[in-house]
This record gives structure tokens, sequence and C-alpha cells, in this order.
């Protein structure tokens, strides 16, 4: 029993929001200061990647009661007794360690979580209302999870950092299509009227690969501002397109799935070209 509740947390997540918060860490500091802050750092990625992006999927899988795979967990075992409040209290326990943080992620914290209640709890439920799900969620994993990793080493807003999470709100407008095609007939069963489940797979590919081009021209630009390597992101670009171009021709038919999962590692690699650019080089 405890091990199901354990699971709805979907662990294999953790990495992939802490790795990503971190991000926004990395580029607020100088290499040689990359220490200066590292326990805020830490304690900072137990509570957004744990205790918010875990209590939060934990609550949205009470609700939901999905039997085929879902992100980061297959086969999923039935949602045990109260997870909802299972997910609840973790999220508020992390909200408390928030104030251990700085102000900044306080208040960025808990913006996530009144987010997660909307877009997961009935009767509101956003997750099942096209545009209203990518929305809270461009803006929860793509801005916020970047801005509380910055505010992790910095107090400051500036128009840096205010790009790159516009930059981050597009790249993740890319692939939150992608983590919703694969459960596509699930969620039309259900009748949610998810984005994908609106737009269709292709036009769904199609519009990933608008926000994608959108996201490198905004980190392009920056870069370009800041310093001369904005060439470098024609290698992350170059990953993603190797996976939106083939599905986007195959459709249904390409292995959903599996490019999902491949669109994290090219993530991962816009992650790591963003704190070449902005902090190493």
């Amino acid at each position: 029993m405890l091990k199901d509740y354990f699971l709805h947390l979907r662990p294999r997540s953790w990495p992939i929001v802490a790795g990503h918060m971190t991000t926004g860490y990395l580029i607020a500091l100088p290499l040689s200061e990359w220490t200066k802050n590292i326990t805020s750092l830490l304690i900072g990625t137990i509570a957004w990647a744990i205790m918010l992006n875990g209590g939060t999927l934990a609550f949205n899988s009470a609700f939901d009661k999905d039997t085929g795979d879902i992100g980061y967990l297959d086969s999923p075992p039935p949602a045990p007794k109260r997870l909802w409040l299972f997910g609840l209290l973790l999220m508020i326990a992390g909200g408390i360690i928030a104030f251990f943080v700085s102000p900044s992620f306080t208040i960025v914290y808990w913006i996530c979580f009144f987010m997660s209640i909307a877009y997961s709890c009935p009767p509101v439920r956003l997750k099942a209302r096209a545009g209203a799900d990518i929305a809270i969620c461009v803006m929860g994993y793509g801005v916020f999870t970047t801005y509380a990793g910055w505010t992790c080493g910095s107090n400051s807003i500036n128009s840096f950092i205010s790009f790159i999470c516009l930059g981050y709100l597009f790249l993740f407008g890319c692939l939150y299509p992608l983590t919703q095609i694969y459960q596509f007939h699930e969620d039309r069963k259900k009748r949610d009227t998810t984005f994908t489940v609106t737009l269709g797979v292709k036009r769904s590919i199609k519009f990933s690969l608008v926000c994608l081009v959108c996201a490198f021209i905004v980190f392009s630009v920056v870069s370009f501002k800041v310093n001369t390597v904005f060439y470098i992101f024609i290698i992350p670009i170059t990953f993603w397109l190797i996976i939106l171009i083939p599905w986007m021709i195959k459709g249904i038919h390409y292995p959903q799935k599996k490019g999902m999962y491949c669109a994290l590692w090219a993530w991962a690699a816009t992650d790591i070209t963003v704190v070449l650019v902005f902090s190493v080089l």
C-alpha cells in the first residue's frame, strides 16, 4: 500500500524537474559562485521537485484514475485511498519548507500550489479544458520552475531572466502536447477535452514545432545580446527536430511514448546548452 502512494509521486520525474530548476540557479550566478547558495538550492529542490511536483502528480492521479500508462509511470496501480489528501499534505509541507529558501521562492511556490489544485480538482479541473491545460503547464513547468531555481541564487528580477523564462514557456509549449499524445485515446474515452484531443495528433505536433522555433529564437536573441555563441543552440534544436519531424509525418503511427521520453533528453540538452551559453562560456 505504501509503495502505491510512493509510485504515484512518480519519482522518475524528480530528476527532470530538479535538473531544470538547477538550470535556473546556475544561470543566476557566475561559475565561480555556483556553490554560494547551494544549501538554498538543495532545500528548494526537495520542496519543488519532490514535494510540489510529486505531490501535484499524486493529487492529479487521485482524480484521473488512469488505467493505462501515464507520464513517468507505466501500468499505474489503482489510486490508493485518500491519495488526494496525501498529495495535498505533501504540497503544503513543501510550502512550509519554502519559507526557508527565499521570499521570492515562497511566493512562486504558493502560486504553483494553487495552480496545481485548479489543474486537477473538480469542478474546476483545468486539465480537462483545452487551452487552460497547456496554459497552466507552460507557466508551472516552463516559467516558474526556471524562476524558482533562479530565486535560490538571486532575488533580482531583470530582463535577462524574464526572457529566459519566456523561452522556456515556449519550450514547454513544445513538450506539453507530446506528453498528452500517447494518452490520446484514454483522454477521449473519458471525454476530457484536452489540448491534444481538441487539436488532433498532427496539428498538435505542428503546434510543438512552432513553439520550438519561438523558444530558440528567444534563446538565440538573448545570447546574441549577451555574447556571441548563440550558434551553439543549433545542437539542441537539431535533437528536437530529429524527434518532431518524423512524428509529424507518421502521426498516430509514430512510437508516441518513446517519442515523449526522447523529447525529455532533448530538453536536457537544451538545459545544458543554456547553462553553457549564459554561465560558463
